[in-house]
């Protein structure tokens, strides 16, 4: 299951340790890795190919910095990141290893630890097990509203059995995007948790989504949708500028914003479709 930062709820703020993932180190499931694996060409092919040359290397020496502090055993052997040749801000995850983001998404990058940060994100949904975990609430939602239609059933064919049956569905959805929301939340945290670890500016976090939720209201105008907003609790993904607000607090509590690595996008290699 792809999970996306740029479509992209922990009520509490979290603090952020600088030592590694103190847990013991897990490994990522052989089956998802072979998963991966296979389908790794076809998600290439998918997004117009993948960038080579040094701005590619450079990607990956990032994200293989940050994932050495996810906890996850053989980090450096497990993990892969790949640029991809896409016009379509977007980054992703899939079980088994794989990290995905696009030339449009480091195209409004201003530095390193942005970068750092996003790469961070994608590698918290690995370490965290988010898909398995998404999965088992999707299959225990999809009990719970096929219980509220026999529930209906049995109360009767008529409006106030159908407003239960309604009703369940209506919970066991919102359930599900709930949780989902935690998930990029949480991995917000651990990108940032990872990112400071890794000795970049926590800082990156909080500018990246600024700039996402400038990117992505400039491109509504551009459509016509000015004045459309879908509000969080009905969405899938938090609003990047709540998740901005919450980034902010938890890089001003490492108490390393403007201490870490920052390099500038116009110091990085150029790109090689």
């Amino acid at each position: 299951m792809r999970s996306t930062i740029a479509l992209l709820a922990a009520a509490t703020v979290v603090a952020i340790p600088l030592s590694a993932d103190a847990r013991q180190a897990r490994y990522l499931n052989p089956r998802d890795v072979q998963e991966a694996t296979r389908q790794h060409a076809e998600v290439v092919q998918e997004f117009g190919g993948a960038e080579t040359g040094p701005r590619a290397a450079y990607v990956e020496s990032v994200g293989r910095r940050i994932a050495a502090f996810s906890g996850t055993a053989n980090a450096g052997q497990v993990y892969h990141f790949t640029t991809l040749n896409s016009a379509v801000e977007n980054a992703f995850a899939v079980p088994g290893g794989y990290v995905y983001l696009t030339r449009q998404l480091m195209g409004i990058m201003n530095d390193e630890s942005e970068l750092a940060f996003v790469v961070g994100h994608e590698t918290g949904h690995i370490a965290a097990n988010h898909s398995q975990a998404r999965r088992s609430a999707a299959n225990n939602n999809a009990i719970l509203g096929v219980l509220g239609q026999i529930l209906g059933a049995v109360v009767g064919n008529n409006a106030f059995g159908g407003l239960i049956s309604q009703s369940a569905q209506q919970f066991s959805r919102m359930r599900l995007l709930t949780f989902t929301r935690e998930q990029e939340y949480q991995a917000d945290v651990l990108g940032i948790r990872y990112m400071t670890a890794a000795g970049y500016d926590p800082n990156g976090s909080a500018t990246l989504l600024a700039q996402i939720t400038r990117s992505t209201a400039l491109e509504a105008r551009l459509q016509g949708d000015r004045n459309r907003s879908t509000p969080e609790w009905a969405s899938t993904h938090p609003l990047s500028e709540n998740r901005a607000a919450q980034a902010s607090q938890l890089a001003r509590q490492t108490g390393r914003i403007g201490r870490g690595l920052a390099i500038a996008t116009r110091s990085w290699p150029r790109s090689t479709a």
